[in-house]
């Protein structure tokens, strides 16, 4: 295969910047409980066009321009510093655009907030607020910025709403922890607390900064079958990532960034030894190419807020 540009690629009306494909090269029996889905051409999900955006002045992204067309699972990738929150932040409306455009399902992120679910990195919760376990998760059902009190006196009064709760945390296996104050739980359970958020309005567009980190194996394989079921129930998902050889495994799609779009598309094909070079850096200890892919050893993650 040619050697992918380092240049950023055109984008592609109606269609996605993030080719079809068939079977991914991560795929092994290990892994055969969950096969990855398939990559899906379809309308525009999310469209960014010449995206420069950052924080106090100092631009975080610059002239960042894709598409993902609906349906797709795509892992966004990049080193700490490059750029992978705030572009999810971008999408959400959490940030605005110094320049450029964003749509999200044809509208501006704020218009589709209501069709968006949002899971923020952990380290950017600030748990010691006294709210348990439910409550939180039913801030998920609120379009506008709802403050704890506020949340508090309306939380569970409506029937459909105490269902969808109960849904989002069976979902997420944590019914039991419901009436638990978010401020005791270990941060693997605070983030399936925030994943349950995120899923009880039932969005039709998932963006995840890091859902996976600090989570144990056994738990961690759970919320992979979950992405990918969500995946096949038509969602669209832009998820973060540190693990690189999880988005072989796992990934049809890849967007890797480093202050600008490096490369996209499916990992086997553009994420080539150069590219990783390229875009990790020192922060890529060891990899080497097999029938897989590549495996790969990343910096260490040591919970530094990543823009």
């Amino acid at each position: 295969m040619s050697q992918p540009p380092r240049t950023q690629p055109p984008v592609r009306p109606a269609q996605s910047d993030l080719p079809e494909h068939g079977s991914h090269a991560g795929e092994d029996q290990h892994h055969a409980q969950h096969p990855s889905p398939r990559v899906r051409q379809g309308p525009v999900a999310v469209q960014v066009r010449n995206l420069t955006t950052g924080y106090g002045g100092e631009a975080a992204l610059e002239d960042v321009s894709l598409n993902v067309a609906a349906g797709n699972l795509v892992a966004l990738i990049g080193p700490n510093g490059s750029g992978k929150s705030t572009l999810i932040k971008s999408l959400v409306g959490l940030l605005p655009p110094w320049s450029g455009e964003i749509e999200v399902l044809g509208q501006a992120p704020g218009a589709a907030r209501h069709r968006i679910g949002y899971m923020p990195q952990i380290e950017s919760v600030d748990w010691r607020f006294p709210v348990s376990v439910r409550e939180v998760v039913a801030m998920g059902l609120y379009q506008r910025r709802w403050g704890w009190d506020r949340l508090r006196r309306l939380a569970g009064r409506a029937p459909n709403e105490s269902a969808a709760v109960d849904a989002a945390l069976d979902r997420l296996r944590i019914r039991d922890l419901g009436a638990e104050q978010v401020s005791e739980l270990s941060g693997g359970q605070q983030r399936r607390v925030l994943l349950a958020r995120t899923l009880v309005k039932d969005p039709d567009v998932l963006l995840l900064d890091e859902p996976a980190a600090g989570l144990d194996a056994s738990v961690e394989e759970d919320l992979q079958g979950l992405l990918l079921e969500l995946a096949e129930q038509g969602k669209t998902l832009i998820v973060a990532t540190h693990d690189i050889t999880s988005v072989f495994e796992h990934y049809p799609l890849t967007i890797c960034v480093n202050r600008r779009l490096v490369v996209s598309g499916p990992p086997a094909e553009v994420l080539t030894e150069a590219v990783l070079v390229e875009t990790f850096g020192r922060h890529l200890m060891v990899f080497h190419r097999d029938e897989h892919g590549y495996t790969v050893e990343p910096h260490v993650w040591h919970g530094q807020h990543d823009h």
